[in-house]
């Protein structure tokens, strides 16, 4: 099981993929319960989950779903299955969970499609574009990342796991560059490698870049004629990993 948050039509949605069996169902129920709860408390009623990810789910998966259900309507909100899967369509509709999930106060929708990556004209330097949800922002040299960042920063308010600017962006000619801070107060992901403290991720091309909990995507437009392969995380320190490690057994710590 994989879960992290991604912002869908301007709202955090908790996002799962893989299998969601046995093994996984005790950690399925503490993250859903801690992200209901959270904003519950906020005052957000209308809660989502995403499953076009997942491939299969048990059955103490499925007491969990209808008992969050229950007690989300209790409170005054409503919690919705968003696009999922076409497996888990199909054990849906066998069992007949979408009927009694919605008995349970639950719903089903699809979300709208993701937004389409820009298009722009290659210009001698590279362009970087952050994709938050439905929105776009151009990002500018020295852009940040992070709920007091330059780009979205009301997006990440409250999320789980994201401080103020972990994240730094800099223009490199033919491509970019995210500097992750030397205290970023987050664990910075790229493609899934973990970028520690005071290190950087070349960016050519699309990528997916997570603080904390929190998945965005990054699309980058190279200039006319410069290779699209993009480059290992380039890192500017010794013992890497071990450092990596140190920094995750710490914030985890914390």
């Amino acid at each position: 099981m994989e879960v992290a948050v991604e912002i869908v039509e301007g709202k955090p949605v908790l996002v799962f993929s893989r299998r969601l069996d046995d093994e996984a169902a005790g950690q399925f129920n503490r993250e859903l319960g801690l992200w209901v709860e959270r904003l519950l408390t906020k005052g957000v009623a209308d809660l989502a989950i995403e499953f076009s990810g997942v491939s299969y789910i048990a059955s103490a998966v499925l007491r969990s779903l209808l008992s969050m259900a229950k007690r989300v309507r209790a409170r005054g909100g409503t919690l919705a299955i968003l696009n999922p899967s076409a497996e888990i369509q199909e054990t849906f509709g066998v069992i007949g969970f979408r009927e009694i999930f919605e008995s349970y106060g639950g719903k089903f929708r699809l979300s709208l499609p993701a937004v389409p990556l820009p298009q722009r004209t290659p210009a001698e330097t590279a362009q970087l574009d952050i994709i938050v949800g439905n929105r776009v922002f151009a990002c500018t040299d020295g852009d940040t990342l992070g709920t007091e960042g330059s780009l979205g920063p009301e997006l990440f308010s409250d999320l789980p796991g994201v401080a103020a600017r972990p994240v730094r962006f800099q223009n490199a000619g033919g491509h970019w560059v995210a500097h992750v801070s030397p205290d970023p107060g987050s664990i910075v992901r790229v493609d899934s490698q973990v970028v520690a403290p005071g290190q950087e991720a070349i960016l050519k091309g699309d990528h997916v870049l997570q603080i904390g909990e929190v998945r965005v995507r990054v699309h980058v437009t190279l200039p006319e004629g410069t290779s699209r392969e993009g480059e290992p995380i380039n890192v500017q320190v010794q013992s890497v990993f071990s450092q990596t490690a140190e920094w995750i057994d710490k914030t985890l710590k914390e």
